[in-house]
C-alpha cells in the first residue's frame, strides 16, 4: 500500500490562503466591533443621572490631597536623596569633586521639588 502526497496547484493554493485571509479579517472584524461595544456599552447603557452625580472637584482633591503632603512632609528627604544619588554619580576625583556632585544633585532636586509644589499649589 503507497501512499502518494498529491501537489496543489498554484491556483488552488491562492484560493486557500485568499480564504484564510478573509477568515481572519473577519475574525478580526468581529473583535473589533465587539471591543468598540464593550467600550461603549457603560456610556450609552448608563443613565445621565449617574454621571451627573459624580463630584470631579471631590476626586481631584482626593488625588491630590496625598501628593501634595507627600511633599510638604518629605521636601528636605528629597532634597538630600536627590544629593546623594548625585554624589553616587560623581565617583570619580577627589572629595571635592564628590561634593560638587553632591551639591548639583541636592540642587537639581530642590528646584524639580520647586516645581511640583508650584505645580500643585502647594
Amino acid at each position: 500500500m503507497e501512499h502518494r502526497m498529491t501537489r496543489l496547484s498554484t491556483s488552488t493554493i491562492k484560493q486557500v490562503n485568499t480564504m484564510q485571509k478573509k477568515s481572519r479579517n473577519s475574525l478580526s472584524r468581529a473583535r473589533n466591533i465587539f471591543k468598540r461595544a464593550m467600550y461603549l456599552a457603560p456610556i450609552l447603557l448608563l443613565s445621565i443621572e449617574a454621571y451627573a452625580a459624580f463630584d470631579l472637584d471631590a476626586a481631584i482633591k482626593a488625588a491630590a490631597d496625598p501628593v501634595k503632603k507627600m511633599v510638604n512632609e518629605y521636601y528636605p528627604v528629597a532634597i538630600f536623596v536627590t544629593g546623594a544619588i548625585g554624589a553616587l554619580m560623581q565617583q570619580q576625583g577627589d572629595l571635592r569633586d564628590r561634593m560638587m556632585g553632591f551639591g548639583k544633585g541636592s540642587l537639581v532636586g530642590g528646584l524639580t521639588v520647586m516645581a511640583v509644589k508650584a505645580g500643585l499649589g502647594v
